[in-house]
């Protein structure tokens, strides 16, 4: 059972990637703390009165510099409380920045920026730091804070190692430092030898109750010590309310009793609007689509849930070629998820094949557009998503609410629903980056499948499937023409490409290498995931399977694809799973309903060639993979977006609920070995048994969690006030009705496409490859009528866009373009050779099948 709530700590956001898992360190490492959050460029009128009903702040990390306003926003004015409003703030490194800056120190350049290290930290074990003995937390920073001369002497002996308070004239007291002595063996990085002996990594003020640490004590490799260094600052911030209760609150603002009323009410009230939501939008769903798109047959929403008819057969000798070829591919839309090729009990043991009809259902969405486009045989209509909270992903999540149905097989993972993909630059839609329409392909497109054939390659069956009414005589054909298929041994075939291939400028690519460096350098990001594309204009290929077997065949992957959905056609050989969740799993207690579901992530950031020399030379075996990622280079590239999906995760499912069961582990694949992570979160959904649910006002509807990012927040003291604030608490978040969907809406785009801090890097990225991604390095997979889901990132992979249907030239005169995108991780570290050396082995393990 959660703790009752004896103490509230407010979290300025400053738009960083890992503010939810500092949130989930306070919440589930101090006792009774619950944690309100407000961005750090929120509009807060008499912001010191705001503060009343908080015991503490801790200002957060973000991109940029701290002298610089937009950057810092609201942190800056912590240190300007007057003593009626005084109480206790943790600054994390930007946090931290700013506090040395308002009490005369600067931040500057590191020679040799840090992220993702882990470094010894020594102290003198005084307040946060009693007790502890040499700590080793993450450091993620461009940035580093010294003192003019004169402000105060470190009174620190690097020879000796031996550490002593320091001395001086500041307000400000030194606690803790980063020394080159005692880093020599940690981290064997030469480059860091050009920064400073000694590096600032904590400080308090002297008289009032203002601390700051340069470090991360959140992140995943951070050590236990870090944890309780957060904990001991907490004991001491306790007591010094304890010892000023009657200065600060002496205007009555901190009532703890209503602040829990309140945050109770809060969380009941979410709840109940939430299912109201939900309900709305089901019938937005299954009466306004089906009632309103005159010629459109949507799937029908009653409200008794359809079945799934099934029947299961062995295996045999069949492939997923075989299979395919059978159900006639070659014509129309086709979406196929394919995990055949790569034999892995972890990942991709399932193949899911989509037998579509002319009438199936697609929909279409463009960024920057408020309608998703449907297509269903000759017709299409126009869905409005201004009806749909969080648009797209709204509708989505509404429409698969609406279309459950009763359990099939439990051992397969999709009965029925959506697959398709979502592109980059819708992924960039949810962090409200603005990208300019385009006419090109799609940047959302699913078809919902009712027939489907299931692969499980682990236990050898085959299970074909519908959620049609009525449709018993389908399954009953399509396995007896299964169990009659004629085995015969798969051949790639030859094809004729013709293929001209159009490679990236070497000398353009290495320039942005240098500018997303300099971003870096500057405190704007920790990494920089640079893409760029190459093109291959080939023979018209009207049926681009034939090219597929061949990238299958080529780069055996356990997430591969092929779609063809519209004029877009995709072939993805991706070894990256992005996010899986479970079907919910319900348990009742009493008079509540709990639903659990498990979503994974599976990132992957570091790669080596498995025939570094040429495909003439030796391979290099696991072992030696191994020993060339375990670089702190390498290691740390994966570390960061670890932290980051971590966030993502926290924020929709809560304090508490995220886990990393496999950190860092080298995977053998075709042509290459890459650093793999698991990160896995439980989203819990409760649902009371009300007879008589609370009524719910208008005003009260609105201050329900939902995705607008800027709502003015009320002061301290008005009625409404932590309802309001604590629209932005994960904790609150995590108490509406969740879903995958909500999941995968709050992660995108993918972490390992991006880098950190998420939104700025995407920004600046944005401007730095000027160009769209397109369907690379969004994602691609299935939504299942289940409740589940399971999507992997689009790389290796290669797209096509036909959008001329009115050409009649002769398929002799016409070209085919295809795109092939490649990138890497840009770090401080990176060197110009090196990644573009990685980025093109990237693009030659998928380049090649047009060769």
């Amino acid at each position: 059972m959660p703790s009752r709530v004896t103490s509230r700590i407010l979290f300025i956001d400053a738009y960083d990637s890992f503010s939810n898992n500092i949130i989930s360190l306070l919440e589930t490492r101090l006792e009774g703390v619950k944690v309100t959050t407000i961005k750090v460029d929120e509009e807060i009128p008499d912001f010191p009165i705001f503060l009343n009903p908080f015991d503490a702040v801790v200002a957060g990390p973000g991109p940029g510099h701290p002298d610089n306003r937009e950057d810092v926003g609201l942190i800056s004015q912590l240190w300007q409380l007057k003593d009626v409003n005084m109480l206790p703030i943790l600054g994390i490194c930007l946090g931290f920045q700013s506090l040395v800056t308002a009490f005369g120190g600067s931040v500057v350049r590191l020679p040799a920026p840090r992220h993702g290290i882990v470094r010894n930290v020594t102290h003198h074990s005084i307040s946060m730091f009693r007790g502890l003995g040499t700590i080793a937390p993450v450091q993620y920073h461009s940035l580093h804070a010294e003192f003019h001369h004169g402000a105060f002497t470190p009174g620190w002996s690097t020879v000796s190692k031996r550490v002593r308070p320091s001395i001086g004239v500041g307000e400000l007291e030194p606690l803790a430092w980063d020394f080159g002595v005692d880093n020599q063996d940690s981290t064997h990085i030469p480059e860091y030898e050009a920064n400073p002996e000694a590096i600032l990594m904590a400080v308090k003020h002297k008289t009032k109750p203002f601390y700051g640490v340069q470090f991360h004590p959140e992140s995943i490799c951070s050590d236990a010590s870090c944890r309780q260094m957060v904990a001991n600052w907490w004991s001491e911030a306790q007591q010094w309310n304890q010892r000023h209760k009657s200065r600060r609150f002496k205007h009555g603002f901190n009532d703890k009793t209503v602040g829990s009323s309140h945050a109770q009410e809060t969380s009941m009230n979410f709840r109940a609007i939430d299912r109201m939501e939900m309900q709305d939008d089901a019938r937005a769903v299954s009466e306004g689509i089906s009632g309103t798109l005159d010629g459109i047959r949507v799937p029908a929403s009653t409200t008794k849930a359809r079945a799934v008819i099934s029947r299961s057969l062995p295996l045999n000798a069949l492939k997923v070629p075989q299979i395919c070829e059978l159900l006639k591919i070659e014509d129309g839309d086709a979406v196929i998820l394919d995990s055949e090729p790569h034999k892995r009990a972890d990942v991709g043991s399932y193949s899911v094949i989509g037998a579509l009809e002319q009438h199936s259902l697609r929909l279409d969405y463009h960024v920057g557009c408020a309608m998703i486009k449907a297509h269903q045989g000759d017709c299409i209509e126009l869905i409005d998503l201004c009806n749909y909270d969080n648009g797209v992903f709204g509708f989505l999540k509404a429409f698969m609410n609406a279309h459950t149905t009763t359990p099939g097989n439990p051992n397969v993972p999709f009965w029925g629903g959506f697959i398709g993909y979502i592109g980059y630059e819708a992924c960039l839609e949810t962090l409200s980056i603005k990208t300019s329409y385009r006419t090109g392909p799609p940047d959302i497109s699913f078809v919902f499948v009712e027939r489907s054939v299931v692969i499980d390659h682990g236990s050898q069956q085959i299970h074909i499937q519908s959620i049609k009414p009525d449709d018993d005589d389908w399954v009953s054909t399509m396995a007896s023409n299964l169990l009659t298929c004629a085995h015969a041994p798969q051949q790639v075939p030859s094809i004729a490409l013709d293929s001209a291939i159009i490679d990236p400028d070497v000398s353009i690519y290495k320039s942005k290498i240098r500018k997303c460096q300099e971003y870096i350098y500057s405190g704007d990001s920790y990494e920089l995931c640079l893409t760029n594309q190459a093109y291959i204009n080939t023979r018209c290929m009207p049926n681009a399977w034939p090219l597929y077997l061949k990238l299958r065949s080529l780069n055996a992957a356990p997430f591969s694809a092929y779609i063809r959905l519209g004029g877009l056609t995709l072939l993805s050989s991706s070894p990256e799973r992005f996010m899986r969740w479970t079907r919910p799993v319900a348990t009742l207690e009493g008079n509540t309903r709990e639903e659990r579901s498990t979503v994974q992530f599976r990132p992957i950031k570091g790669t080596v060639k498995r025939y570094p020399d040429g495909p003439d030379r030796p391979a290099i075996n696991l072992e030696q993979a191994t020993a060339l990622l375990s670089t702190p280079k390498e290691r740390a590239e994966n570390l960061m977006i670890v932290d980051l999906i971590r966030h993502d995760l926290h924020g929709v499912v809560g304090s508490g609920k995220v886990c990393v069961p496999k950190l860092m582990v080298v995977e053998e694949y075709a042509t290459l070995f890459q650093l793999v992570t698991v990160v896995e979160g439980t989203l819990v959904n409760q649902h009371a048994s009300l007879s008589n649910p609370p009524s719910l006002t208008a005003s009260s509807q609105s201050s329900a969690c939902s995705s607008r990012p800027h709502t003015p927040v009320s002061p301290a003291g008005s009625p409404e006030y932590l309802e309001t604030s604590d629209e932005y608490s994960p904790s609150c978040r995590a108490a509406a009705h969740k879903t995958g969907i909500d999941v995968l809406a709050a992660s995108l785009p993918p972490g390992s496409m991006t880098g950190a801090p998420k939104r700025r890097s995407c920004a600046l990225l944005h401007d730095i490859e000027g160009q769209a991604r397109g369907v690379y390095s969004g994602i691609v997979g299935y939504m299942d009528v289940g409740g589940g889901g399971d999507f992997s990132v689009v790389i290796r992979s290669a797209s096509r866009w036909n959008s001329d249907t009115a050409d009649n030239r002769a398929p002799s005169q016409k070209r085919d373009r295809w795109t092939v995108g490649a990138g890497g991780a840009i770090t401080s570290l990176s060197t110009e050779d090196g990644e573009w050396e990685e980025m093109m082995a990237k693009l030659a393990s998928t380049r090649r099948m047009f060769e």
